[in-house]
């Protein structure tokens, strides 16, 4: 490991070993789970035998790489029941770390730390739920916790930091350098030994360290593979700290949330596995607590090897800083991105800040389906085979506790002040205009399966394959009301809209604890008072059983236009992208609602603006091109998530673009020459769908159907 050693001077793999501190009673080697027999009314104490036993298994790692690796980005990792109660005392608990505490002792410019790695029992919910004995970080003389202990230094401090490894394999450890820094850079520990690391903290930002297992030498993987937290498996994953440096003098009273995931068996019927943010899942997930008009400056450390679309339900905040976990880049004014979603990508952070300008409950989660759903995970963790059971059978309404999600989620509750929470008020405004939407099953298409959707009361004239575009103006109050004539409960959420906890569609939590937002039971309709304050793309989708609502078709374009404009669908194109099924190695992208769009006409020397949605339910990265004749065409960025860009971000630029579930961008298109054009909606996951594009010139015969919609 690049660094200094003891006396100062240079050294490029300058850690410093110290031999010895050796303790044979706490070695152990791969984690299984545990299976525990009771697990009913009776709940039984875990057998320290029995974990200690399990702990010494040394079980096979299932590598994932090429198209299988991202498979596994888009889907939450769900565990199921593995054991009910804590260990002894044999096996410490792995408490959660809520990384408001640094830890080690920071003297006269000198930060020292003393870290072990150790195995204990994670309990990702409740403290007497499931177990899961994993490995993690400690301080020395503190119960392991998970994320590891905070680094957190200002600029210029020295550190010091040594790791002693108490479990019974090598490992290799990252992070613990001079930042910017290398990959790979990281020290290697044989069982029970200790080294150290001697390096200046380096330049401010949010970094991370983690550790890997190197195994035996069949099993030694090579130091490049090492460096990448994707060659790391992933019951490994909750290995892994934040290392933040701040600039001297800086304001710390900031939060920090650590996205981990641990899970075994990928691609197998047996496969488990959960996703936490700072050692646990939702609903057992910190809820937090902000103040009306304090600013809210946050952290986001993405520790796992997958994307992470992050969406905040009520209210945009600012991209300040993002870095790969070795560099980080902090944006000035004009660079900053205003958003309601930012995608983390595996081993990458973001700073972010947001001003709570409305007082209710809200919530801050990942937009990938089964990364925010407990009882749902993708057909394809399980392998070809399919999983042993069929998950998300369960009704939301049927575990209101969950209120419809589950893993990365955090509830928020912004109080007028700290004594009492303030109701949502409506801003007393005349009603401008009324919308009746209908939730109704949909029979099956030529292309589509059935599956529910919705009807526009004055626009639709069927049920269509997705949602109608929902046409609002800008400071009008508009009620929508929901018709449910679905025989299951439904709700909608108005993504990207500032409008009002109550009505922001996340049933039993939004609006407030005495008056929390209902769920919308079959026969039964919910209105929905908004007043929008800008103009831009958005989205309304289904919140509640989304699974098969969201894969039929519920969800659409919510589009809010300035005072006096009208819609006018000939030069004003929504691309919808979404999924025709739940098993996305099976059904297709659609766009629109079709997995093949037919033939669109623009004219050449017409100026038109290009909306883009991705609303599938696991998607994470969707490569979306506009191509002629193998190049890309151009097209000019104007909002991003319905925020109009500043003029330094709304460039001319290669008609490239990665849309994340829960984003939505705006381009201006304005083909200056007749042209066959292919327009591709690209999905990591391996599939694609493409809208043909013929650019004619006006006056030509073909011009006619430039006119249709």
């Amino acid at each position: 490991m690049a660094g200094q050693t003891l006396d100062g001077s240079e050294g490029s793999q300058g850690t410093t070993e110290i031999k010895g501190h050796a303790d044979p009673a706490c070695a152990c080697v791969q984690v299984a789970p545990i299976t525990l027999q009771g697990c009913g009314e009776h709940k039984m104490k875990t057998d320290r035998r029995k974990i200690r036993s399990q702990f010494a298994q040394r079980e096979s790692r299932t590598r994932h790489g090429g198209l299988l690796a991202r498979c596994a980005g888009f889907a939450a990792l769900c565990l199921v029941a593995i054991s009910c109660l804590a260990s002894d005392g044999g096996v410490p608990n792995i408490l959660a770390n809520n990384n408001r505490m640094p830890a080690g002792q920071l003297n006269s410019g000198v930060f020292t730390l003393h870290l072990e790695l150790r195995e204990g029992i994670w309990h990702p919910e409740a403290g007497d739920g499931r177990a899961i004995p994993v490995y993690s970080f400690a301080e020395e003389g503190h119960d392991p916790i998970t994320p590891g202990p905070l680094i957190r230094v200002p600029r210029g401090t020295e550190l010091h930091i040594s790791v002693h490894n108490r479990l019974r394999f090598a490992v290799a450890v990252h992070g613990l350098h001079q930042h910017p820094g290398s990959a790979a850079d990281y020290m290697e520990l044989a069982l029970d030994e200790t080294k150290e690391a001697r390096f200046p903290a380096g330049e401010p930002g949010s970094y991370f360290y983690w550790a890997s297992t190197l195994g035996g030498k069949a099993d030694r993987r090579s130091p490049a593979s090492d460096a990448s937290l994707e060659a790391r498996h992933l019951d490994e994953g909750l290995m892994s700290g934040t290392f933040i440096v701040d600039k001297q003098g800086s304001n710390t009273n900031d939060r920090i949330f650590v996205i981990q995931v641990w899970a075994k068996g990928l691609f197998t019927s047996n496969f488990v596995g959960i996703l936490s943010i700072n050692g646990k899942s939702w609903p057992y997930t910190e809820r937090l607590r902000a103040r009306l008009g304090q600013p809210e400056h946050w952290r986001i450390v993405n520790v796992t090897p997958f994307v992470h679309p992050m969406h905040l339900h009520g209210f945009y905040f600012y991209v300040d800083a993002v870095s790969d976990g070795e560099t980080e880049h902090s944006y000035i004014p004009a660079e900053r991105r205003m958003v309601v979603t930012e995608p983390v990508h595996g081993g990458h952070t973001f700073d972010m800040t947001w001003l709570p300008e409305r007082v209710g409950n809200w919530i801050f989660h990942c937009h990938i389906l089964d990364h925010m759903m407990g009882d749902y995970k993708s057909p394809v963790l399980y392998g070809p085979d399919g999983p042993s059971l069929i998950s998300a059978t369960m009704r939301h309404e049927d575990d209101p506790t969950r209120m419809g999600m589950g893993e990365l989620v955090m509830g928020i509750t912004v109080n007028a002040d700290n004594a009492h929470l303030v109701a949502a008020k409506v801003a007393a405004l005349p009603l401008v205009a009324e919308r009746h939407l209908y939730a109704r099953e949909r029979p099956a298409s030529p292309y589509v399966p059935a599956g529910p959707s919705f009807f526009l009361e004055g626009v639709s004239k069927d049920v269509e394959p997705i949602g109608p575009p929902l046409v609002i103006t800008r400071g009008e109050r508009t009620a929508i009301t929901v018709h449910n004539e679905l025989k299951e409960a439904t709700a909608i959420h108005w993504h990207g809209l500032e409008i009002e906890s109550y009505y922001d569609g996340v049933p039993l939590w939004a609006g407030t604890s005495q008056h929390a937002t209902p769920y919308i039971a079959p026969g039964d309709s919910f209105t929905a008072f908004i007043t929008p304050p800008r103009a831009g793309t958005f989205i309304y989708h289904t919140h509640w059983n989304d699974v098969r609502q969201l894969t039929g078709g519920m969800y659409g374009a919510l589009l809010v236009l300035e005072p006096r404009q009208k819609y006018d669908p000939v030069t004003d194109k929504v691309f919808v992208i979404g999924r025709a099924g739940v098993n996305e190695m099976r059904d297709p992208l659609v766009l629109n609602g079709s997995p093949q769009p037919g033939l669109m006409v623009l004219l050449a020397g017409q100026t038109y603006c290009f909306r883009f949605i991705n609303i599938t339910p696991n998607d994470g990265t969707v490569r979306t091109s506009l191509i002629l004749e193998d190049h890309p065409a151009k097209w000019r960025a104007l909002a991003k998530d319905g925020a109009v860009l500043s003029p330094p971000q709304a460039t001319l630029q290669d008609a490239v673009k990665d849309v994340s579930v829960g984003e939505t961008y705006d381009f201006e298109f304005a083909p200056t020459e007749p042209g066959d054009y292919a327009l591709t909606f690209r999905s990591l996951l391996g599939s694609e769908v493409t809208q043909m594009i013929a650019v004619v010139p006006p006056g030509s015969a073909f011009s006619v159907y430039a006119s249709k919609r």
